[in-house]
């Protein structure tokens, strides 16, 4: 619930914001109070993105940066939501879709009542409630729902495979790309006709006039900028009568509003026709520069291919999410299948084809740089083999000298036992003979005298006795 309630606050503020600008207005302008509430609930029915009727003709040609900034600001909040709590999930986000949603259509429902029951005095409502609810639905729902896929495109990141990921990178860089080079191409018509366009302002007469008509043509911006688009990729586009291309214009009656004075009125020059070069151009260069982010050309290929169809659906829904009806002056909008075809073969030929040659270079480079890479490792082994071998034979050499002298100091020893030795027996040899050499009979006579004074060895009997006796003591 808190969730829910959390994810709608965008909705309150925004209701907040129109009437505190539109109460501002009131009071400038000097008038009265009594239509407040009626035209703030067309403005939240502007806002999202509702068609209209005034004086029963139709108006379903709104500007687009009022819904623009709405939608941001609701993915803004659904995202942060989700950042507050604590390990979201499929629960929390439907959570904050919902509650976005079913205050959008509390305030659609509102509002309508709101300029239902102002219908004798005001000439603006709804074209019909159906398309009331089911615009504010979408809009609540692309709004949430961007910000909770800002929130869990890391986890998505995981479970789509690389060529989906990537194309809906290219597709998203495509579309960006076309979207400014269609901005320049508006740039440059504006400040070719800037005369016509101050003529219009003029129109205005005093400051807030001058004000109100920029301000239209501010909003208008994206609906222009997306039209332009379809040029871009040599579709068309048309306001009522009056068509534009790059190859021809066809002229028609026009709204007094500064945009519609920077319109082409004569058939473009050749330069212009370069555009198309030129989306040619950053087709080829984008592809290129995210052919690393693939390692097998068939998934680059498909990735260049889901990129191309993103572009081409961004151009079918151009005249249904930019344009309308115009009242008297007609139909606003574009050749949404001519572009979309176009725009679907442009970007697909030219994208896969200079991704694919990208990835064939680069794979021949990393072939290349691994194969330099292990001869590398292979020459560092060698080297490291013959430095160790050359580290061992170094060592051996250091240790052999001193093995010679230690046998010389053995053999010296060896021979000095060895002469002291013949020393002793030749010693021996000389010492001999010098006492005379007694008899047996004298022998035993002589150990016999030893026995009688006392001096001749005990008997093993009384040494054991000795001994025996002498344990205790020890141990004592």
């Amino acid at each position: 619930m808190w969730t829910a309630a959390a994810a709608a606050l965008p909705v309150i503020v925004s209701v907040l914001v129109l009437t505190a600008l539109t109460l501002a207005v009131l009071v400038f302008s000097a008038r009265g109070f009594d239509s407040l509430f009626a035209v703030v609930a067309v403005e939240w029915l502007v806002v999202n993105r509702v068609p209209l009727t005034v004086d029963e003709v139709s108006l379903g040609f709104l500007p687009l940066l009022p819904p623009l900034i709405y939608v941001a600001v609701l993915a803004r909040q659904t995202r942060a939501v989700l950042g507050d709590i604590e390990e979201p999930g499929a629960r929390e986000a439907g959570a904050a879709v919902a509650g976005v949603t079913l205050a959008g259509l509390l305030m659609t429902g509102l509002a309508t009542l709101l300029v239902g029951s102002a219908g004798s005095d005001f000439a603006v409502r709804e074209s019909s409630l159906t398309a009331a609810l089911l615009w504010t639905v979408t809009v609540a729902l692309f709004g949430s729902g961007l910000g909770v896929w800002l929130y869990f495109r890391r986890d998505l990141r995981e479970v789509l495979p690389v060529w989906v990921r990537g194309g809906i990178h290219l597709g998203a860089a495509f579309v960006a790309a076309v979207w400014a080079i269609a901005a320049l191409l508006l740039l440059i018509g504006l400040v070719a006709a800037w005369g016509p366009v101050g003529s219009v302002l003029e129109i205005g007469k005093d400051f807030t006039g001058t004000a109100a008509l920029a301000a239209i043509s501010i909003s208008y911006l994206p609906n222009v900028v997306m039209a332009a688009a379809t040029l871009a990729v040599g579709g068309e586009a048309h306001l009522g009568e009056a068509s534009y291309s790059l190859f021809a214009v066809s002229r028609g009656p026009m709204p007094e509003v500064p945009l519609a004075a920077a319109l082409p009125t004569t058939d473009p020059h050749w330069v212009v026709q370069g555009l198309l070069l030129v989306t040619v151009l950053v087709a080829a260069g984008l592809a290129r520069a995210v052919a690393h982010w693939f390692r097998t050309t068939a998934d680059a290929v498909k990735a260049a291919w889901l990129a191309a169809a993103i572009v081409a659906l961004v151009m079918v829904l151009s005249p249904v999410v930019a344009g309308g009806e115009l009242g008297v002056l007609g139909t606003v909008g574009t050749g949404s299948l001519i572009a979309a075809g176009t725009a679907l073969a442009l970007f697909g030929v030219i994208g896969s084809a200079t991704i694919a040659l990208s990835l064939a270079g680069l794979t021949r480079r990393r072939e290349r740089a691994e194969s330099e890479l292990e001869r590398r490792r292979r020459r560092a082994g060698v080297e490291d083999a013959a430095v160790a071998v050359a580290v061992a034979e170094a060592d051996g050499v250091a240790e052999d000298p001193a093995e010679p002298d230690d046998a010389a100091g053995a053999d010296d020893d060896v021979a000095a036992q060895g002469d002291e030795v013949s020393a002793g027996e030749d010693d021996g040899a000389d010492l001999a003979p010098a006492g005379p050499v007694e008899e047996p009979a004298d022998a035993a006579e002589g150990g016999a005298d030893a026995g009688d004074s006392g001096t001749a060895e005990e008997s093993p009997e009384e040494s054991a006795e000795e001994s025996a006796e002498e344990g205790p003591r020890a141990a004592d």
